[in-house]
């Protein structure tokens, strides 16, 4: 064995250990759900089985392969498998990071299939080829079947660097959509390969190939995997900041000052009333403040009882002039906190508060095979919908809970009102989201 062999099989060894620990942290990281994750950590799996098999391969003699058995003279042909198979992933990185930020055109999905396409041929050369050629060796002509083999190898590389030139094109044209960061991380999977089928074609008895794929996956994970983590963070700092906005705009000087007033008021008229309202005062306040504390989804039965305790206090303050009425037929799903409450407080307000006389408010709660759906009705004022999106801006609840629905559980918000009618609102979230 010569000194070089035991130099490739030291640096294996550590790319082994070091991707094995990449592996490990990627598995158990909160973002392995994340496609981007899960095509990461492909890479590193094929990555890591290769380094095996190199090291195994490196720890025999090639003339010793040559006369041994079929499972030894298989090694040979399994090892550049996995470069063409680490780069069909690569561009699957590619377009998936790409496909996160905009539209990308026909020509380049086009592009990144051909790619795809040239590391398969490479693949079926290698499975075609290889044992072919690998079936005439005898201890005569192993040397003439080494040169056939780097013939082919050199029909490896030039694919190689086609589908490395491809992804590079596709870097290049949408770099404006990339931090610089992840632009520079992303084109580190094709420059150091290269560099290092560069140095291989020039120093044949060392193989960096494998030590260039572990560094970059090393970069990938220390660059792109923590700019990710603070992109999630930044995506629940801004979900914080919607909810109190939320929860501020719901609890404001003049309604807390109307809710205690109606209360001192029920105090002399109904002792009984003015103890339920009290309570529904408690309870709404309790559930704003949780809210805050709610990262995820919630139940709706949960949303609900936040919603009957607002009701419980307005109705304290309308008496007669609001009426409530629940059709609850299903439930056990979950959906953002302060989703239904600021849609029933809209009704209350600008329905039903501008109405002469009052009106009924009625929350419904159905499903069907596809979606769960909410719905918020009432039978005040309404609004002509042609001024309503210039109206909206003012209304941040409804356009915090339209963000949050469709963010956290892929929901909707339809909305839908016709002057001296009234309005509609309906919140739809599907099924298959949800159990995901």
């Amino acid at each position: 064995m010569y000194s070089a062999d035991y130099i490739d099989i030291t640096i294996n060894i550590i790319n082994a250990v070091i991707c094995l620990l990449i592996l490990f942290f990627a598995v158990t990281s909160e973002y392995r759900e994340l496609k981007r994750s899960r095509i990461f950590i492909r890479i590193i799996i094929v990555n890591i089985i290769g380094l095996f098999v190199i090291i195994t391969e490196n720890i025999f003699d090639i003339k010793a392969i040559m006369e041994n058995t079929i499972l030894m003279k298989s090694l040979v042909i399994l090892i550049p498998l996995f470069g063409p198979v680490i780069l069909i992933f690569y561009i699957e990185l590619i377009l998936t990071i790409l496909k996160e930020r905009t539209v990308i055109s026909k020509t380049a999905v086009y592009a990144a299939y051909i790619a795809i396409a040239t590391c398969i041929i490479d693949i079926i050369s290698t499975i075609i080829l290889v044992p072919i050629t690998m079936y005439y060796m005898t201890d005569i002509s192993h040397y003439i079947v080494l040169r056939e083999l780097d013939k082919w190898l050199l029909f490896s590389r030039f694919l190689s660097f086609g589908c490395i030139a491809i992804g590079t094109g596709l870097l290049v044209a949408y770099n404006k959509i990339l931090s610089k960061r992840e632009f520079i991380t992303l084109l580190s999977y094709a420059v150091l390969p290269i560099t290092a089928i560069l140095i291989e074609l020039f120093l044949w008895r060392l193989t960096l190939i494998n030590f260039s794929i572990t560094l970059a996956i090393l970069i990938y994970y220390a660059s792109i995997q923590s700019e990710l983590s603070q992109q999630i963070k930044q995506k629940e700092l801004e979900l914080t900041k919607s909810k109190v906005s939320i929860m501020l705009s719901q609890i404001q000087p003049h309604f807390l000052y109307n809710a205690l007033s109606a209360i001192a008021q029920l105090c002399d008229e109904d002792p009984e009333k003015a103890k339920k309202a009290t309570l529904d005062f408690s309870k709404y306040l309790r559930s704003n403040m949780e809210s805050l504390n709610d990262k995820g989804l919630i139940s709706v039965e949960k949303e609900i009882e936040h919603v009957k305790g607002y009701l419980g206090l307005e109705k304290s303050m309308y008496r007669e002039a609001l009426n409530v009425i629940y059709n609850i037929e299903s439930g056990g799903f979950m959906l953002p906190p302060l989703s239904i409450q600021p849609i029933v407080e809209n009704a209350v307000k600008h329905g039903i508060g501008q109405k002469e006389g009052g009106g009924t408010i009625t929350i419904s709660v159905s499903e069907t095979a596809n979606e769960f759906i909410v719905s918020v009705s009432d039978d005040g004022a309404g609004y002509n919908a042609d001024n309503f999106a210039e109206e909206s801006k003012t209304h941040i609840g409804i356009n915090n809970v339209t963000q949050r629905l469709k963010e956290q559980c892929g929901g909707t918000l339809i909305i839908s009102s016709k002057e001296k009618i009234g309005t509609n609102a309906v919140i739809k979230i599907p099924k298959i989201l949800i159990k995901h």
